[in-house]
C-alpha cells in the first residue's frame, strides 16, 4: 500500500493494541521470607470476523493466543501490609503470541509476537516519604489495515519514571511529584516519521476530608518531540493540563469520581486544543455480588493521524456474580474528532478534519475454578463510522468504516 496508505492506519494502533490486563493472583512460590514468584498463562482461541479492519469484504480467521508471564515480588506488597520496611519491588515479564489459523498462507504470515517487561521499586514504603522507580516496556505487533501488506505494524514503547510521595501523619494529605521519560518507536520504516520522545512531569495533591472521600488537584506538563517528522508532518507539542476533582463514597453503595479542568495542546503548527476537560464516573454496588458503572469523559489526545483528536466518550457496565460464575457486560461510545490531518496521510477530509463514531460492546462469562484459575467465554463487537474516506491510489477511494466481531474461549492461570 505504500507510505500514503499507512498514515491513517497507524491512528488506531494505540487504541486497538491493548496491553495485557492484570489478573488476580494465587499464593505463588515462596523464594524466601519476603520474596514470592508468581507464574501466569492466558491461553485463548477466538474467531475474528475482520482481522484487517476492512470496510468491505473483510477477512475472517481463527486466532490462537498465548500469554505466558512471570512475576517476582516482595510479599508485604502482595498482602497489602503496612509495616514499615526499607524496600518493596515487583518485576513482571512475559510475551503475547498470536497465531492465525487459516487456510490462507498470506494471512497466516501475519502471526504476531509481543512482549512486556515492567519493574517497580519502592523505597521506604509505608513511611511518610517514599520513592517509586518504575520502568515499563511493551512491544506490540498490530496487523495492517489492508490485505496485501507483507508486514505487521510493530511498535516499541518504554516509560521510565520517578515519583516522590509525601503523606504525613494520618495520611489524609498526600503529595506526589512524578517524572516520566518515554519512547514510542515504530520498527517499520514507513511509520518511523512518527517516532516520538516525550517528557512528562506532574504534581498532584489530595486531601481526605472523610475516611473514604478525597479532594485532589493535579498539574501535568508534557513535551512531545518527534525524532524525524518527515513527510507525515507531525508537529511537536507541549500539552498542559490542570485538573481538580473529588473521589470517594456518596453513600455506602454509591461511589463518585468527578473531575474538571483546563487543557492546552500548545502545538507548534496547525490547530491546537484550548479547552475545558473533565469527566464523571459513578459506581453502584447494590449487593455484594453486583456492580454497575456509568462514565463520561471529554478530553484531547496526541494522535498519530493528524496532530491530535478531541474525544467525548461514554460507557455503561455491569458485573454480576452468582455461585462460581461472573457475567460482565460493557457498552462504550466514542465521538473522535481528528484535527490537523496533512495531505500525505491518505485521508480524504474537509479542511484537514475527520470525525469518527465508534461503538464497542464487550460481554464475558467467567467460571472460577480456583482463585488462580478461570475459564471465560467472551464476545467483542467494534463498529466504526467515519465522516471521511481513504485514498488508496489504484484501489480508489473507500469509506473509513469497519465492523468487527470476535468470539472466543479463554483460560486464565495466575498462580
Amino acid at each position: 500500500m505504500g507510505l500514503r496508505g499507512l498514515g491513517w492506519l497507524a491512528a488506531l494502533v494505540g487504541v486497538l493494541a491493548l496491553p495485557v490486563s492484570a489478573q488476580a493472583e494465587g499464593p505463588g512460590f515462596r523464594l524466601g521470607e519476603r520474596v514470592v514468584l508468581h507464574l501466569g498463562l492466558i491461553a485463548e482461541i477466538r474467531y475474528d470476523s475482520n482481522v484487517f479492519y476492512e470496510p468491505a469484504n473483510p477477512s475472517g480467521a481463527a486466532i490462537l493466543r498465548l500469554v505466558p508471564r512471570l512475576d517476582l515480588a516482595t510479599r508485604p506488597a502482595q498482602r497489602g501490609g503496612n509495616v514499615p520496611h526499607a524496600i518493596d519491588f515487583r518485576l513482571s515479564v512475559g510475551m503475547d503470541y498470536n497465531e492465525i489459523l487459516s487456510g490462507d498462507a498470506a494471512l497466516n504470515a501475519h502471526r504476531s509476537f509481543g512482549a512486556f517487561a515492567n519493574g517497580l521499586l519502592t523505597i521506604l514504603p509505608n513511611y511518610p516519604f517514599s520513592i517509586d522507580i518504575t520502568d515499563n516496556y511493551t512491544r506490540t505487533s498490530q496487523l495492517p489495515y489492508q490485505r496485501g501488506i507483507n508486514y505487521n505494524l510493530d511498535r516499541d514503547t518504554n516509560e521510565a519514571g520517578l515519583r516522590f510521595r509525601y503523606h504525613p501523619g494520618t495520611g489524609r494529605l498526600d503529595l506526589q511529584l512524578a517524572y516520566i521519560f518515554g519512547l514510542d518507536l515504530f520498527e517499520v520504516a514507513p511509520l518511523q516519521d512518527l517516532n516520538l520522545i516525550y517528557n512528562k512531569i506532574s504534581l498532584r495533591g489530595s486531601w481526605k476530608f472523610f475516611p473514604k472521600t478525597a479532594l485532589w488537584i493535579e498539574a501535568q506538563e508534557t513535551i512531545n518531540t518527534y525524532l524525524h517528522p518527515g513527510v507525515l508532518e507531525h508537529p511537536n507539542s507541549y500539552p498542559l493540563r490542570v485538573t481538580a476533582g473529588v473521589t470517594g463514597l456518596l453513600t455506602f453503595k454509591l461511589t463518585l469520581n468527578a473531575w474538571v479542568g483546563y487543557g492546552n495542546g500548545f502545538y507548534v503548527s496547525g490547530p491546537s486544543p484550548n479547552t475545558a476537560i473533565g469527566g464523571l464516573e459513578l459506581r453502584w454496588r447494590p449487593t455484594m455480588l453486583s456492580t454497575g458503572a456509568l462514565g463520561y469523559r471529554h478530553d484531547f489526545t496526541n494522535s498519530l493521524l493528524g496532530s491530535y483528536y478531541d474525544v467525548d466518550a461514554a460507557y455503561i457496565s455491569w458485573n454480576q456474580y452468582f455461585w462460581k460464575f461472573m457475567l460482565g457486560a460493557r457498552l462504550q461510545y466514542q465521538n473522535i474528532r481528528y484535527q490537523g490531518i496533512g495531505p500525505n496521510q491518505a485521508v480524504v477530509t474537509m479542511n484537514g478534519q475527520r470525525t469518527d463514531d465508534n461503538i464497542q460492546v464487550d460481554v464475558n462469562l467467567d467460571y472460577v475454578i480456583r482463585d488462580w484459575a478461570r475459564i471465560s467465554l467472551f464476545y467483542v463487537l467494534q463498529y466504526n463510522n467515519s465522516s471521511n474516506q481513504l485514498d488508496l491510489g489504484p484501489q480508489g477511494i473507500i469509506p473509513a468504516n469497519y465492523l468487527k466481531n470476535e468470539v472466543g474461549l479463554r483460560m486464565t492461570l495466575a498462580y
